[in-house]
């Protein structure tokens, strides 16, 4: 089993050309071979002389007699010649033509070996056939774009999480060193001082969190869920928070008993995000509308709204509309971010829309196929 183990790995080293040719000369050697053992048998009835036949043959007035057994031995031989020069021959020219057709292919790997991070951007075009060569480098290429807008998110969301979590530590940092320019702080400094502490820590834990989420490749665990009850769930356990503000939640079901199927812990934590951004960025006293309609769930806040052109990067993390709003009502910057990796991974598709100084809508439309 070793050996046939060992031949296998050396098989697979080979080129496809060597494959080619090695195959090729097998298959003429067979045909050959065969060929040439039905002409010997063939050759002994070719020249069967019947008995007391004395065959000579008049050629320029000369007159000879026919030897068949040197006949036979030299048509053996004559085979035995055109045999191996047909193999050679066949092995050869495969050698050639396969070296033709798969330098295309040649080029083209060579090309991918010179692939860098630094211009994995650039397409490759040195195959100019259409055929299943030139297929594979379209399809390379596509790979490549892919790759490059992947490298481009994963480069800027680096640098954001970066930015994000230096801000809090910049601020703790701040007010450390005003408290120490303090000869004589009092406990209400030192109290101060300790509840900026707090909130930049809540904040740097909210944005590992949310990095902890995006990051995370971790299998879902679909199970039937009653959409209604996940929405009650979720404003339970934001009930303080809207008393806080003095805001109204008005939930709307066309069905109630709505089923859909999906990771219950994932999918509270997506429309969490949503309901929690609706009241933190509505007004005191404002009205936040949860409605469910056939097979999309909108959460609806009325407040300044968002531009057109701003509304297309809401769910990028770390996307900032106003760094002064941000400021006065906090968060990470990943909530709606979350939510549509969220729905992504799920086969979901949440959209946003709104109109300036009127609402913002954020809604998920749920697959009908995960649906119940």
């Amino acid at each position: 089993m070793r050996v046939i183990a060992k031949d296998v790995q050396m098989w697979n080293k080979l080129s496809i050309r060597v494959k080619l040719t090695l195959l090729t000369a097998i298959v003429l050697c067979i045909i050959s071979v065969i060929s040439f053992r039905i002409n010997i048998d063939n050759a002994s009835n070719i020249f069967i002389i019947p008995d007391g036949v004395n065959v000579t043959n008049t050629m320029g007035g000369r007159c000879f007699k026919l030897d068949f057994d040197i006949a036979q031995k030299t048509f053996r031989i004559n085979c035995f010649y055109i045999t191996v020069f047909c193999s050679v021959f066949g092995t050869a020219l495969m050698w050639f033509v396969s070296g033709r057709v798969l330098k295309p292919l040649s080029t083209f790997t060579k090309a991918i070996k010179d692939i860098d991070i630094n211009n994995v951007g650039e397409n490759i075009s040195v195959v100019k056939s259409k055929d299943e060569v030139g297929e594979l480098q379209d399809s390379f290429n596509f790979m490549l774009e892919n790759i490059k807008d992947s490298y481009i998110r994963q480069k800027s969301f680096s640098q954001n999480a970066a930015h994000e979590l230096k801000t809090p530590v910049a601020a703790i940092k701040t007010n450390l060193e005003v408290l120490n320019m303090d000869e004589n702080p009092d406990i209400s400094d030192y109290k101060d001082f300790v509840n900026v502490v707090s909130r930049q820590i809540d904040m740097m834990s909210s944005i590992v969190q949310g990095l902890r989420l995006l990051s995370s490749g971790e299998s879902l665990n679909f199970e039937k869920i009653c959409l209604k009850d996940l929405i009650d769930d979720i404003l339970t356990d934001l009930e303080s928070y809207i008393e806080s503000r003095h805001q109204k939640v008005e939930v709307l079901f066309d069905n109630t008993d709505f089923n859909i199927q999906a990771d219950k812990v994932l999918l509270k934590q997506a429309v969490f995000n949503i309901v929690h951004n609706a009241i933190r960025y509505s007004d005191n006293e404002a009205v936040i509308k949860i409605s469910q309609t056939g097979n999309v769930l909108s959460i609806k806040n009325f407040g300044t709204g968002i531009a057109q052109a701003d509304l297309n990067r809401v769910f990028e993390p770390f996307y900032c509309i106003d760094k002064s709003r941000s400021k006065k009502y906090g968060g990470s910057g990943l909530g709606l971010a979350i939510a549509k990796d969220i729905a992504d991974r799920h086969g979901f598709t949440i959209t946003a829309k709104s109109k300036v100084d009127e609402y913002v809508e954020i809604s998920i439309s749920f697959s009908e196929n995960k649906n119940e």
